[in-house]
């Protein structure tokens, strides 16, 4: 069978040369691409482990891209990855990350992206994209492209801008999983106790710029059973759960400060006995320094609520769909996903770039819970950065998280053990 499928991958690239040939006087093509190794190795109270255990992987992103310009208004997009781990061919339900689990494709040639754009429809400033893309709002809170993972994330989506002056409108839907078509989820697959398994998320934005950087988005989502794995489907075929989320982000620069707050409101329905109301509250304030080559420090505060268990028909556990959660509450993953008693984050980013060529950024996580166990853990992030030429990096990091209370509930991994995770890799783009 892989005999067949690399068959089947070289002729879809000499398709593409060919075309390429035929239609280069035609259409403007710019071609691209990036390769990323990346060495990790992890100790006892992550993954799983236990104590005195340890693991490590090498795995390697390889990305191909095309952009074919056909007029001002028409231009295509195809990104095809491959995701790996060294030794052997990954599982598509294993994907090869230590820290992080997410979609796309695993150990096989895929469609990263591939989507087509419409600019400037009937000359009114609206722009369509349509097809499998990232999506990055508001820097990842509640749906971005999970970048740090080889997968990454992407969706089936469609996505309409217009912009009209300071003003600006962005609506989407993304199809995550298709009840009827999905390999593993659709009717004639599950269990006769267990209905069919749908997901999908939908959006509604508006922005109004304050200048350069700076803006308020006021943003409303709504999440059909959100998953990105497809994991457990629902068993209530009359109740699936469905969550809204309204919310707001603004960023606003004065000087070389930079403050930046996001709040949203979440509710909607668990399941056919189970309402939920949550909400989440994120502030930051930072500082550029003049030191050396440039010099950054910023204070954040998370703080998103939990369930205290005394109401079973309410659940104000707050949710994020669709987030790079590795991007905020540190990097070695503990808090995939939100504890079911909501979870505070004290932060300190820094970074300083000692020479043109290097970067040093360091983190620091107190993490508390609002509701049952206070204590959670500790964290501290650090990373260097190396510049070998303009399209490659090298980097390196360090993360080890303290345990918190030994009841700590919601912690990923074993919350009693304390984690260190380690990783080198290099990046080219070309």
């Amino acid at each position: 069978m892989p005999y067949f499928k690399r068959i089947r991958t070289a002729f879809l690239f000499t398709g593409i040369i060919f075309i390429t040939a035929g239609y280069a006087q035609a259409v403007d093509f710019k071609f691209g691409g990036s390769i990323r190794p990346r060495f990790e190795f992890v100790d006892e109270g992550a993954q799983g482990l236990k104590a005195n255990q340890d693991a490590s992987h090498t795995t390697m992103q390889t990305r191909i891209n095309v952009t074919a310009v056909v007029d001002k208004q028409t231009s295509v997009f195809v990104q095809i990855q491959d995701v790996r781990t060294w030794g052997g061919e990954t599982a598509t339900t294993a994907p090869p990350s230590i820290t992080q689990t997410g979609t796309g494709s695993s150990g096989n040639l895929d469609f990263h992206e591939a989507y087509l754009k419409l600019n400037n429809l009937f000359d009114a400033g609206l722009s369509l994209k349509v097809g499998r893309q990232e999506m990055v709002f508001d820097e990842h809170r509640l749906i971005g492209n999970i970048g740090w993972i080889q997968q990454g994330q992407s969706f089936d989506a469609a996505r309409a801008d217009f912009r009209l002056g300071v003003f600006g409108i962005t609506a989407f839907y993304a199809e995550t999983i298709a009840k009827d078509t999905h390999p593993t989820l659709k009717s004639d697959t599950l269990p006769a106790s267990v209905s069919s398994f749908e997901s999908s998320f939908s959006g509604l934005r508006a922005t109004y710029s304050l200048g350069g950087k700076d803006r308020i988005t006021p943003y409303l989502y709504y999440a059909l059973n959100p998953s990105r794995t497809g994991a457990g489907p629902k068993t209530t075929p009359d109740v699936a759960k469905n969550i809204t989320y309204a919310g707001m982000y603004i960023v606003k620069h004065f000087g070389k400060i930079r403050a930046r707050f996001d709040g949203a409101y979440e509710f909607g329905e668990k399941n056919a006995t189970t309402d939920i109301e949550a909400f989440m509250l994120t502030a930051s304030l930072g500082a550029e320094l003049n030191i050396a080559h440039g010099a950054s420090v910023s204070l954040w505060v998370d703080y998103l609520s939990g369930d205290d268990g005394t109401d079973a028909t309410k659940d104000n556990t707050f949710d994020t769909p669709y987030a790079t959660n590795h991007k905020f509450y540190g990097h070695i993953d503990k808090f995939l996903n939100i504890p079911t008693g909501g979870l505070i984050d004290y932060v300190v980013k820094t970074w300083i770039k000692p020479t043109a060529k290097v970067k040093l950024l360091a983190d620091g996580h107190v993490f508390r819970s609002p509701e049952a166990v206070s204590d959670l853990g500790a964290e501290i992030d650090l990373q260097a950065r190396y510049a070998l030429g303009k399209h490659t990096v090298m980097a390196v990091g360090y993360s080890r998280f303290f345990s918190g209370d030994p009841g700590a509930v919601g912690v990923g991994g074993d919350p009693s053990l304390d984690s260190n995770w380690t990783y080198a890799m290099i990046t080219v783009k070309f």
